[in-house]
């Protein structure tokens, strides 16, 4: 069975110790992996190296300022004297080594050291239980921290979320899920900034979020331009698969 390697290779692991840790994945809506991304890029965090799987997901694409994307990037830098680690996963790894993948993640954050584990992704929003409720959250290490939000009790976490959230709780890495409501059959940057703004206000650091509102006023524009069309009967004006 092949090892998950964690390579650095513009910091050092002591640079690493006691940081922040955020990361997300390609779930429900999407909020996760946008999240984390916009974090990465709004934040001008430096990417500090990426995690190789024996199953490594054939596609990349470039990006200016960062050049060819690896599946799995970690990006690290300091946010008003805050240290921050970001795990920017553009796919999930495959089915057959996430128990791996995540176990390996734990392992090395336990061995940083790090003062606290955020994980972001997104929830149904059928089990809202009033108009005003944008989030939930999941306290798992041993974290002493509280939420301004209820606690998402004897419901279903799935997914590498799931994995890396029960692995970090195992090795008593302290920290929090947040789970921002999202629309469920389309990536939502709304929820996204709703677990970006929960996470800002719990390490107390600004964070624009408003390219992402940006972003989801566009997808809104494109399906409402779509809705109209069919309710005239006449072929949408884009793709549908947008």
């Amino acid at each position: 069975m092949g090892k998950i390697n964690i390579v650095l290779n513009k910091v050092n692991k002591e640079e690493l110790r006691s940081s922040i840790f955020i990361t997300g994945f390609p779930g429900f809506g999407l909020v996760g992996y946008l999240a984390s991304k916009h974090l990465a890029y709004a934040l001008n965090l430096k990417r500090a190296g990426f995690i190789e799987t024996l199953y490594v997901p054939e596609s990349t694409f470039y990006i200016n300022n960062v050049g060819v994307v690896y599946p799995f990037e970690l990006y690290y830098g300091l946010v008003n004297d805050v240290k921050m680690l970001v795990l920017v996963n553009h796919t999930v790894p495959e089915a057959r080594e996430r128990t791996k993948f995540t176990k390996a993640i734990a392992q090395w954050l336990k061995e940083l050291e790090v003062s606290e584990a955020f994980l972001l992704g997104g929830l149904d929003p059928s089990i809202r239980e009033s108009s005003g409720e944008i989030y939930r959250w999941i306290p798992f290490g041993g974290t002493r921290r509280k939420m301004n939000a209820p606690i998402l009790e004897e419901r279903y976490v799935v997914g590498p979320l799931a994995l890396l959230m029960m692995y970090l709780d195992i090795f008593e890495v302290p920290g929090i899920t947040i789970l921002s409501y999202a629309e469920p059959y389309r990536p939502d940057p709304r929820a996204s900034a709703t677990a970006i703004t929960a996470l800002s206000d719990a390490l107390d650091v600004s964070i624009d979020t408003s390219q992402l509102s940006r972003e989801a006023e566009m997808i809104e524009e494109v399906e409402r331009n779509i809705q109209k069309s069919l309710e005239r009967g006449s072929k949408p004006p884009y793709p549908m698969y947008m």
